[in-house]
């Protein structure tokens, strides 16, 4: 995965994944995630991660109370569309939308944290840098070093997996949908190895940078995650849009191909899963974690 979606993605996937009898607990403990997997990037200094802690709270406060009501009742929203049967103009929309509710999570985290992560010092940079470049390998070790048919075969399989979880076994009809799809994901390596080094390049020239007044770097550091497709190639722009494409198009033959007993599997597992983010009770912002 591309490093922008990688960290544009934290804040929702460590909530939206969490769907079990610990979602409660793991959800208050999401600020200290986040610091964790920050630091993971941009190893911070002391002072850094004292001002750091208090701002990921407040930004977690304000996910709780104003963001994740929305995730449940829009669960519960995909559940019924694809349960009657959604055409790819539905499903479209929705992948909007979970787009949608990660920017604005990552836009209000570039307004808590960004200025506290503002003009990084060298050796910072440097191990950023050091992690982009793990990211790399990785991606260029699971994604474009193997041979192609072996790259399909994974790619089925993970979707196989995700899909069942959500719906149970998969019929041989929607196997050959999901084989398919997988066979027709578009990849274009050099594109994309050549978009994530741009992006990661211009993410560790605006974290060194001391040029700009915090409002400056917050819109700067904001555009990074919302607006990624400034650093991209023209050619996985077009992959990146192509292969949104045929995600809409197999997931409306999947939903129409559904049969009466994936329905009820599906509304189970939304169901629970909503209610349990239904359950999640926000913390109490104390005086000094309020907003001034």
């Amino acid at each position: 995965m591309a490093d922008w979606r990688r960290l544009l993605l934290l804040f929702l996937t460590t909530v939206l994944l969490a769907a079990c009898s610990m979602v409660q607990v793991g959800y208050n403990q999401l600020d200290r995630l986040i610091a964790w997997r920050l630091d993971d990037y941009l190893p911070l200094d002391s002072t850094q991660r004292a001002a750091v802690q208090p701002a990921l709270t407040r930004w977690v406060d304000w996910h709780c109370s104003s963001q994740l009501p929305g995730y449940a009742g829009w669960l519960r929203q995909v559940d019924a569309d694809l349960r009657a049967g959604a055409d790819v103009a539905r499903i479209d929309a929705h992948i909007d939308t979970v787009l949608g509710f990660a920017r604005t999570a990552a836009s209000e985290a570039a307004r808590e944290i960004g200025p506290l992560v503002a003009g990084a010092k060298a050796e910072q940079i440097a191990a950023l840098k050091r992690r982009f470049e793990r990211n790399t390998r990785e991606y260029v070790k699971d994604w474009v070093e193997p041979a192609a048919e072996d790259i399909v075969r994974e790619r089925s399989t993970r979707l196989r997996e995700r899909i069942e979880n959500w719906i149970g076994r998969l019929t041989p009809a929607q196997r050959d949908i999901v084989d398919r799809w997988a066979r027709e994901v578009r990849s274009r390596s050099d594109d994309s190895l050549e978009s994530r080094r741009r992006w990661q390049a211009a993410m560790a020239d605006l974290l060194a940078r001391t040029d700009l007044a915090p409002e400056a770097f917050r819109g700067e550091l904001e555009a990074m995650f919302v607006a990624p497709e400034r650093h991209w190639t023209p050619g996985y722009a077009q992959t990146f849009r192509d292969n949104r494409a045929r995600a809409a198009q197999a997931l409306s033959e999947l939903s129409a191909s559904l049969t009466d007993g994936q329905r009820r599997h599906l509304q189970r597992e939304v169901s629970s899963f909503a209610h349990e983010l239904d359950g999640i009770t926000c913390r109490t912002p104390t005086s000094q974690q309020a907003r001034s």
